[in-house]
């Protein structure tokens, strides 16, 4: 689906992301993991090409256009109804106003957001706020969606509904990469884990086996970093 081979991208002598290569398969979710500056916003701004880069960054079967991205910072337009978001989002793509309509309907009827469909999104609370900007990014039926710390100062209701909507799209076949702080997180929605840590891949694998390294339960509510020195030391198996 995406090949990226070599990446590095520097900010004034500091690098965000070191000599990258990663390939992303059709039909897994992937988690990115990692701490505050650990190079996941950046790495993510390479793949919808954002951010100009050293490297090579190819997509198999996958454009531009298909696929979605949902940034951690609120894209919604707050003094356009929800169902106006939506149609704002849909004429971007150049979809036809009864697809548009119709799939939107669709989208805010999936995260229950029917009742409000004409409120403004500056009235909704900041879960709802939260569901809209990720049904946003979804308005086009894009084959990949990228959803960068989506849950980030949300109610834990909410931040568990958003995960279970994600779920039921990928169960519906959605391709998705996910970056989060939070391990449990990507232990509920993805198949398979990188961990970067000051712009590096220190470790990448199937999330089961990886959190099966981790032998204290405890130790998922913890600081991320030292979860991944644990699982470094046990050599991620």
């Amino acid at each position: 689906m995406i090949e990226l081979s070599h990446v590095t991208k520097e900010y004034k002598n500091l690098f965000a992301l070191t000599d990258f290569s990663y390939k992303f398969e059709d039909g897994n979710v992937y988690g990115i993991l990692g701490v505050n500056g650990a190079g996941k916003s950046t790495l993510i701004n390479c793949i919808t090409k954002n951010l100009s880069f050293q490297g090579e960054l190819k997509y198999y079967d996958l454009s531009k256009w298909y696929i979605g991205y949902v940034p951690q910072e609120l894209a919604i337009y707050p003094e356009l109804s929800v169902m106006d978001n939506m149609l704002f989002f849909a004429s971007v793509y150049k979809m036809n106003k009864k697809d548009a309509r119709d799939r939107s309907l669709r989208l805010i009827e999936a995260v229950g957001l029917k009742e409000k469909i004409s409120t403004k999104a500056s009235d909704l609370s900041g879960g709802m706020k939260r569901k809209l900007n990720l049904i946003t990014g979804l308005i086009h039926n894009p084959k990949l969606l990228i959803c960068d710390e989506v849950c980030v100062g949300i109610d834990p209701i909410s931040r568990k509904e958003i995960l279970e909507y994600l779920r039921d799209f990928k169960n519906n076949g959605l391709n998705i990469i996910y970056t989060s702080h939070y391990l449990e997180e990507v232990e509920y929605l993805c198949d398979k884990i990188i961990f970067l840590d000051k712009g590096k891949l220190i470790l990448e694998g199937e999330t089961r086996k990886l959190i099966e390294s981790i032998s204290n339960e405890e130790d998922t509510k913890s600081d991320l970093y030292d979860v991944f020195m644990k699982v470094l030391n046990k050599g991620g198996e």
